[in-house]
């Protein structure tokens, strides 16, 4: 596997299926800077009926939320789009691997100016298996067969490797920015796939479950369902969430991260004291539990404030 270098991603240009509205000013994220582009109050799209904003739209970032019902069981699900592939980033806790202080995932989005953020794969509570590469740098490669890795490479592309071992994700041709550890791939090819391994994951279990997918170049989904806790809904099982997914039609691979109540969205809603934030956990609204991850995986803008300045006419 070529080791990922940041300059690889500096070079980043848009692909087919990117934001038509991207202006040739918009600076595009690198890996090794912070993002410093904040959620900006006039991009989102507000829902007089929800308690979480639909949608967030600027040139260089596009995201809307919907929800519904599968099998008696709430689910919710947001579309990304982006302009950069290096507006998809991870964050482990600390900024360093082997941290052991944990956090919200909320308070990861709010220090990093996520627009929005999920919960990843809790890599540090499975410190002898699997891969580990996070903005380009590997950290951990002990894949012994057992796991499917999904890795996103430079041009933000994803590939899930099934029953990973060290030589697959070796002998990758491109250049892997980030992998992941959980699995299994739910969708792949657009079709749901069997599951018949349970590999410590409740799989045959009715629960709250997250995932991270791809639709087509630089166009993602994360979803997420409730589980028993959440009045109401029953939770799923993991083939039963991979059915609800390849169910939308458009998703061509999906993969399943840490579930339960690590199950976190954070976007701009209301907050659990009743005020609003850019930073709120959205999903599960009923459910009363929250828990810390390891790290997140997050999208920003590459909207600056000064190009969004000139484009509102100031």
């Amino acid at each position: 596997m070529k080791k990922a270098l940041a300059a690889l991603m500096c070079a980043a240009m848009l692909m087919g299926g990117t934001l038509p509205a991207l202006a040739d000013e918009a600076v595009p994220p690198t890996v090794e800077e912070a993002p410093v582009y904040e959620p900006r109050e006039q991009f989102y799209i507000e829902s007089g009926e929800k308690h979480y904003a639909e949608g967030y739209s600027d040139p260089t970032l596009e995201i809307h939320i919907t929800d519904g019902e599968y099998l008696g069981t709430t689910w919710m699900a947001a579309r990304i789009r982006v302009a950069y592939p290096t507006q998809l980033r991870t964050y482990m806790a600390g900024g360093r691997y082997g941290k052991a202080t944990t956090e919200y995932v909320r308070y990861y989005a709010k220090r990093l100016n996520a627009v929005f953020a999920i919960n990843d794969d809790w890599f540090m509570n499975r410190g002898n298996v699997g891969s580990v590469i996070r903005q380009g740098v590997e950290y951990r490669a002990m894949c012994r067969g057992n796991y499917d890795i999904l890795g996103i490479d430079d041009q933000g592309d994803f590939h899930v490797f099934r029953n990973a071992t060290n030589e697959d994700i070796a002998s990758f041709e491109g250049t892997l920015i980030n992998t992941f550890t959980f699995g299994p791939g739910l969708v792949l090819e657009g079709e749901a796939q069997e599951v018949t391994v349970n590999n410590n994951m409740g799989a045959f279990a009715a629960a709250q479950r997250m995932g991270i997918g791809q639709i087509g170049p630089l166009e993602y989904i994360c979803v997420c369902c409730e589980g028993p806790e959440d009045p109401g809904s029953k939770g799923l099982t993991l083939q039963e969430f991979g059915e609800l997914v390849a169910s939308f039609g458009d998703v061509k691979t999906f993969y399943n991260l840490d579930g339960g109540s690590s199950s976190t969205m954070s976007f701009k809603g209301n907050t659990r004291k009743g005020g609003e934030s850019f930073f709120a956990k959205i999903n599960s609204p009923n459910n009363p539990k929250e828990r810390v991850a390891g790290g997140c995986i997050y999208f920003v803008s590459a909207w600056s404030t000064e190009e969004a300045g000139q484009n509102d006419g100031d």
